[in-house]
């Protein structure tokens, strides 16, 4: 008997989901990509089996759904007409028998697209036929996904749904035609919408607060939040002077997902059943550690805000899978992230109800240590500023972010990278420039200097930031290579320097005074003299550094601000158009002037 894989998945998510500077549209379109891959997926599917639906909003029950062999039986059994392997946030797999029946879910699916959320793409396709022990499902799964790239490529995209002629009006948030006058506030005027903005809206008023508010009622200890997620920016804009995007993604798994057969020993046909059993309870875990690891960081925030009963500063746009996109309190955003990182690798390195250490597994196969990690970009901007710019901006840093995992890297001879989590973050204090390569530019200087080493001048690059900082604990990090270099930008190192930035002088009583053990003033020469070069840098901070404790400032030599970097030289051409290295050195003044704005303070602070 031959046997199909069905693979059904969204393209241009991103784009689709932050198209517009609306947060209530980001959100609802965010759901509907959800439900794509979930919800109508398992309608289609129940459609064909005439099974119980697998379909429900409570994630943990859906997770048991997709395990229990009596709900999704195996596709080997007699009389099983489909089964799920895995249906999670924009994409399903699925086995059939009947290519007729992989056709009529695609046909549901993208039908159910094009009525509910016109503007998402989503496109199925359907694998050659194979028999279940003649070719491994491995192979069959690359295979499929090298189909899809194929075909989505020759299908004209979304945009095409929504031509200018006949000439209608414009939608007041897209840019899109209007389709019909939509009210943002009852008491408020109608403005024209597309049905693309629309629609997305009234999917986050219908759909994700119901399936949001369910997830705080699975936390470890729902009682904690006290009351909701924030509803709307308006109220976050209300209640936050800052506001941030944090944007976070695991590291290494397309890498992971690219060679699972290998890494879960069923790299024969005859391990087809492992195989799927194997790659759904990945994904599953992947859900779960997720989901594990943000109720965690939230409930912190919560705490830290002495669990008031009003709805706490966070809005989650994106949960899911390995990824995660929220809006919260900019003063609260640096320490979520990073608990929501370091709870990330703690979770993904331990068992869970239902799927046992499947993450373990794998990921000892994939990386020396049994675990997962994950970057962050996180980028602060006072309220009212365009979210799809500061979302821009997160992207960005957590491309920062990641390049880490080319410096701390396995010492085995095949270099895999390290399960190293690291978070990369920027307050915009004003709008002249989003763009992150500008704004570190802004912070770099190139000059030659004479090396002690050679005494001949040679090129180097000084960093007035030391940012992205790796949050992964000092010990796991042992045995690493670029472990060194990971120390050099640790985040118990940013926050030594913090805790002295925000430091209070004490009384005789031994009680904190108003004043600041380094005033504000020296700071500030400090940091005003970081951008005319190294030696006034320097210069200005040895006129004070007997004066004040600034031991955590100091860099590998006494007398300077700055630390040569241990890893990560850069590459130019000379004038001669040969490759030349250049030496780079950074300080860790400005990162930490920067964060203690945004710095989770003692409750009694």
């Amino acid at each position: 008997m031959s046997f199909y894989l069905v693979l059904i998945e969204t393209s241009g998510n991103q784009q689709y989901i932050f198209s517009t500077n609306k947060l209530r549209e980001n959100v609802g379109a965010s759901e509907l990509t959800y439900r794509a891959g979930t919800q109508w997926v398992l309608e289609a599917v129940a459609k064909e089996t005439e099974r119980l639906l697998l379909w429900t909003d409570n994630s943990k029950t859906l997770r048991e759904n997709l395990c229990d062999i009596a709900k999704n039986p195996p596709i080997e059994n007699p009389g099983t007409v489909v089964e799920v392997i895995t249906a999670t946030s924009g994409k399903a797999l699925l086995l059939v028998k009947d290519l007729n029946v992989g056709r009529r879910i695609i046909s549901y699916v993208t039908c159910k697209a094009l009525k509910e959320a016109p503007g998402l793409d989503v496109c199925g396709v359907i694998s050659d036929p194979f028999e279940w022990t003649g070719k491994l499902l491995g192979d069959a799964n690359r295979e499929v996904h090298e189909k899809f790239e194929e075909v989505r490529a020759n299908r004209p995209g979304p945009a095409l749904r929504f031509l200018r002629l006949p000439i209608v009006d414009e939608c007041q948030t897209s840019g899109m035609p209007a389709w019909s006058l939509h009210k943002e506030r009852p008491d408020g005027k109608p403005a024209p919408r597309s049905q693309v903005s629309a629609l997305k809206w009234l999917a986050k008023e219908s759909l994700a607060d119901v399936r949001l508010k369910a997830l705080l009622e699975r936390a470890p200890n729902p009682a904690a939040f006290g009351a909701d997620f924030a509803k709307n920016v308006n109220w976050l804009e209300t209640h936050c002077e800052w506001l941030a995007v944090v944007h976070a993604d695991g590291n290494g798994l397309g890498e992971v997902f690219l060679k699972f057969a290998k890494y879960a020993g069923c790299e024969d046909a005859a391990q087809n059943r492992n195989y799927v059993n194997k790659f759904r309870e990945f994904s599953i875990a992947l859900d779960i550690c997720t989901e594990k690891a943000f109720l965690f960081a939230a409930e912190q925030m919560v705490i830290h805000r002495n669990g008031s009963s009003f709805t706490f500063p966070i809005l989650p746009i994106v949960l899911g899978g390995d990824d995660l996109t929220v809006v919260c309190d900019g003063k609260d955003a640096l320490q979520f992230t990073y608990d929501f990182l370091t709870q990330f690798e703690k979770q993904t390195g331990q068992p869970h109800d239902l799927v046992g250490d499947i993450i373990p597994q794998i990921a000892g196969k994939a990386f020396t240590p049994k675990r997962l990690s994950a970057s962050a970009g996180v980028a602060i901007i006072k309220p009212h500023f365009p979210f799809s710019s500061a979302y821009d901006l997160a992207e960005e840093l957590i491309v920062s972010a990641k390049r880490v995992k080319k410096l701390v890297e396995d010492p085995n001879p095949n270099k895999l990278p390290w399960p190293c989590s690291t978070l990369d973050f920027h307050a915009l204090y004003d709008a002249s420039g989003s763009e992150l390569d500008t704004i570190r530019k802004k912070l770099s200087l190139r000059s030659m200097r004479t090396s002690s080493e050679t005494n001949q001048e040679e090129p180097v690059e000084t960093r007035n930031y030391g940012r992205p900082y790796v949050v992964t604990p000092k010990d796991n990090l042992i045995g690493a290579d670029g472990a060194n270099w990971a120390q050099q930008h640790h985040w118990d190192e940013l926050a030594e320097r913090v805790k002295l930035v925000l430091a209070k002088e004490t009384d005789e009583a031994g009680r904190e005074t108003d004043r600041r053990k380094l005033p504000n003033t020296q700071l500030h020469d400090l940091r005003a003299g970081l951008p005319l070069g190294r030696d006034v840098a320097d210069a200005r901070f040895n006129l004070i550094k007997q004066r004040y404790e600034l031991k955590i400032f100091t860099g590998d030599q006494p007398d300077s601000l700055y630390c040569h970097e241990l890893l990560d030289n850069a590459k130019d051409k000379g004038q001669d158009g040969k490759e030349i290295e250049i030496k780079t050195e950074f300080a860790g003044l400005l990162d930490a002037m920067d964060a203690a704005d945004f710095w989770r303070k003692p409750d009694a602070e």
